[in-house]
């Protein structure tokens, strides 16, 4: 009699073994998709990249093109999947928030990862301004008509000049490492992006 239920119990375990194993387990893939911190990284790689890489680059004209093609696409994405993300892997533990702190938290991951993103765009295109560049350098000696400073949230000093785009007419802003005057000639060779941005990495 003890043997018959020693034997239903080792049947019982092998079945109990034998399901586990069945039992999909997270891969590589899986983990990183669940790893908020590697994606918290990529974003801060990507949006770093092209201050470390690139010396000089027009920021306006970036910042132009991100806020004409891609904030209100960004957002209005963020807007359909928004909630559906908040619901499944961030409303989570046994206090539940009202109908209104939902409303709110939701909202505020919004705003952020449009903020996010945002800067995301701005730097891929200042990224893929210069890798898909084909054109040739161009020699900028350009009068400057405006020189202003601006101070990071470490209180680093940066340096700015406005001058005339030579190629349209327009007025630019460019990102440079010392104090100019007012009618002092800026030198410089740079080229024009496949976004039509001035760089130069030297």
């Amino acid at each position: 009699m003890g043997n018959r239920k020693d034997r239903k119990r080792r049947r019982e375990k092998h079945r109990i073994a034998k399901l586990k194993d069945a039992e999909p387990k997270p891969g590589r893939l899986e983990r990183w998709k669940n790893n908020p911190l590697i994606y918290m990284i990529t974003c801060s790689v990507v949006i770093a990249y092209p201050f470390f890489t690139i010396k000089y680059f027009e920021s306006h004209t970036a910042l132009e093109l991100t806020a004409k093609y891609f904030l209100l696409p960004i957002f209005i994405v963020l807007v359909i999947v928004g909630p559906k993300f908040y619901m499944k892997h961030m409303r989570t533990g046994k206090k539940k928030l009202s109908k209104f702190g939902d409303f709110v938290s939701m909202t505020v991951l919004i705003l952020l990862a449009t903020g996010i993103f945002s800067w995301m765009s701005f730097s891929l295109i200042i990224i893929t301004n210069k890798w898909f560049d084909n054109s040739e350098k161009v020699t900028i000696q350009e009068r400057v008509i405006l020189y202003y400073t601006d101070v990071t949230k470490n209180g680093r000093l940066r340096h700015y000049i406005q001058f005339t785009d030579p190629k349209t007419g327009e007025n630019i802003d460019l990102e440079v490492y010392r104090k100019f005057e007012i009618g002092e000639i800026f030198e410089k060779e740079m080229n024009y992006g496949a976004w039509g941005i001035l760089y130069s990495t030297k």
